[in-house]
């Protein structure tokens, strides 16, 4: 069976966990890795090649392994490499779900029927988006929060850890949910939102 071969753009912790999504693959590789930090030689035994260079490990799919949105945007844009998935083995995401280019789906997180992950995305550990949620690129759901059913986010958002989130509720672009928050009403772009129940802490949204 042939062999797919990955880069990763990035060497941190988060690169850490893509690289073991790659070994939990039996048909897949991490070729090398590009981070700019002369302090990383390798990613746990891969080698770092530093400065990106689209010519290198051409036929590799890339990775972004940078879990801030918008940096990872901003190289996501510099990339000439084409860009893969990954999904950990342990990660249920139903057959009628979509998951775009370059995003992540961690160990045991789970997608149910209908739900639509954009591009460049993370699913991190052991979230859980139900049925029918739409979430735009570069958005970051992390570890061990719930989207309920019909949930839509906007483009660079940040769902923070053990974040719930109600049926149907809208959330903006660039938003960012604190850890542990209950988002109970629609979220404009660009709000700051903490709580149980989530309330604004900042002038940009409404809620």
């Amino acid at each position: 069976m042939e062999t797919t071969k990955f880069i990763l753009i990035g060497g941190g912790g988060h690169a850490r966990v893509l690289s073991s999504i790659i070994e939990a693959q039996e048909t897949s590789k991490l070729e090398g890795i590009f981070d700019s930090n002369p302090k990383i030689e390798t990613l746990d035994g891969v080698e770092n090649f530093y400065k990106y260079k689209p010519d290198l490990l051409p036929n590799a799919f890339a990775i972004v392994a940078i879990g801030d949105n918008k940096i990872r945007k901003q190289l996501a844009q510099t990339i000439q490499h084409v860009f893969g998935e990954l999904i950990h083995p342990s990660a249920s995401i139903d057959r009628f779900s979509l998951v775009g280019e370059g995003s992540v789906v961690m160990h045991h997180a789970v997608i149910q029927r209908g739900s639509r992950i954009g591009k460049h995305g993370i699913i991190n550990t052991a979230c859980s988006v139900d049925h029918d949620c739409f979430l735009g690129d570069f958005v970051h759901i992390a570890p061990n929060a719930t989207l309920c059913g019909g949930v839509q986010i906007g483009d660079e958002t940040f769902i923070g850890a053990g974040v719930v989130v109600l049926p149907q509720i809208k959330i903006g672009k660039r938003v960012t949910v604190g850890a542990g928050t209950v988002v109970t009403k629609n979220i404009l772009d660009g709000a700051t939102v903490v709580g149980n129940p989530g309330k604004i802490i900042n002038s940009h949204g409404a809620i």
